[in-house]
């Protein structure tokens, strides 16, 4: 038993002394979780804490009407919790033209657009009850927002119009109950309490009650050339973000095969051929970004076939898929370059894979992250990934809308590729 327990022993302390001699890859253990479990509770504060009172949802308001009863209705806003309302920018008052343009460029999420004629219509619809035939408050979104987010701020607007619609027919109810009182007057003589009994039945409070119909006067946009037409289904707005996720984990695949080429020398023996070394690893990684783009064409295969999903512009797909397969691969490239050992390659592959991810926004959406993190995430090829598939399959945009997108993910591929050519040792 003693020699048993003294082989269990030797065997630990040569396992152990195998990870004190790979410091790196023993460091990573311990940084990955913490790292994560950093940048996931920063971002999932977010998600719990959007629309309170300190973290409210920021909404630019618009009013272009020629009355009083939008100042009055964004006055009501105002003090709803959870609901912050940016009227003014740069000191000036915020054009319609201006506040499609921010929710169009995803600097603010929606914006609250008061029409000119919004107060004598209100007033039209409150006192002879003739329907709106146009809405005259628009609530102008992102197709890509998730619908949890837009729902009570709609449902709130909303109820503030009706709530206005009740307070602007209360007079001509009133001076209508008045009129038919004084019909019958003269057959209920001196008596307080029957006028008061008639008055009140010809108040009709239940008519009152059946002018609320603030869905006529309230629609949801978007900003123009935006898919306006429908809300973006649950498969549209996740395969996508599963897409990248998956796409970037040949960063692991990728990076364990340099490592396998490093220990068995074969990097050597075909260096010793008058070959550049751009040539070699630019051809070593080629079949690994065909294996990118299968892979996306075969997500986005299920997504269509067996979800409906609708794909949009499939040059506009196929530019960022090309774009966003490259930046994969190179950062495969810089990992096998930075990775001196395989257990430091898997480390750094899963490292990166996981919460580039989780800052790109492909586990919690950027637009409920705190500022600091959306800002931090546009440093990551995920989120630019993220925008340019959102702007083919939601936002129903083509070529010439995606292309900055791809741009800044070759940006990122070109930077990779560069500082893995510096470090990379084929020894």
């Amino acid at each position: 038993m003693k020699g048993f327990l003294a082989q269990i022993a030797a065997m630990a302390l040569k396992e152990l002394t195998i990870l004190r001699r790979d410091r790196q890859a023993l460091a990573l253990l311990f940084a990955m979780p913490l790292f994560f479990i950093v940048v996931m509770s920063y971002a999932l504060e977010g998600v719990f804490e959007a629309g309170s009172r300190g973290r409210p949802i920021q909404v630019l308001v618009v009013n272009e009407d020629d009355g009083t009863l939008a100042a009055e209705a964004i006055g009501d806003l105002r003090q709803i919790e959870g609901l912050f309302l940016v009227e003014t920018i740069g000191g000036g008052r915020i054009t319609s033209e201006r506040a499609e343009q921010l929710v169009r460029d995803q600097v603010y999420p929606m914006a609250l657009i008061f029409r000119r004629d919004f107060s004598g219509r209100l007033q039209a619809k409150a006192t002879t009850g003739s329907a709106a035939e146009a809405p005259c408050v628009v609530l102008m979104v992102d197709p890509a927002m998730n619908r949890q987010l837009i729902a009570p701020v709609k449902g709130l607007i909303q109820g503030d119009m009706e709530r206005r619609q009740v307070i602007a027919a209360i007079p001509q109810r009133i001076k209508e109950a008045f009129a038919r009182l004084s019909e019958k007057a003269g057959e209920m003589g001196p008596h307080v309490g029957d006028v008061e009994k008639e008055f009140v039945a010809s108040l009709d409070l239940k008519e009152l009650g059946g002018t609320n119909n603030a869905s006529k006067l309230l629609a949801l946009s978007a900003p123009k050339g935006f898919g306006a037409e429908r809300r973006p289904t649950t498969t549209e707005q996740n395969v996508p973000g599963y897409a990248i996720f998956g796409v970037f984990f040949i960063v692991l695949t990728l990076a364990s095969s340099f490592i396998r080429e490093k220990e068995e020398g074969t990097f050597l023996r075909i260096l010793a051929a008058p070959l550049p070394k751009t040539a070699l690893l630019i051809g070593k990684l080629l079949p690994y970004y065909v294996v990118n783009l299968i892979q996306i064409a075969l997500m986005f295969s299920v997504g269509i076939l067996l979800f409906d999903m609708k794909p949009g512009n499939v040059a506009a797909l196929t530019i960022v898929s090309l774009a966003v397969s490259a930046a994969a691969n190179g950062l495969g490239l810089l990992v096998a370059a930075l990775g001196k050992t395989e257990a430091q390659v898997n480390g750094l592959a899963v490292f990166f894979a996981i919460t580039l991810a989780a800052l790109g926004g492909m586990m919690v959406p950027t637009f409920v992250m705190p500022g600091f993190m959306k800002t931090l995430s546009r440093l990551t090829p995920h989120a630019w990934a993220l925008s340019g598939y959102h702007d083919v399959i939601i936002r129903g945009l083509g070529v010439r809308a995606v292309l900055p997108e791809t741009a800044v993910l070759l940006g990122f591929a070109c930077l990779f590729f560069a500082i893995a050519l510096w470090r990379f040792s084929f020894r």
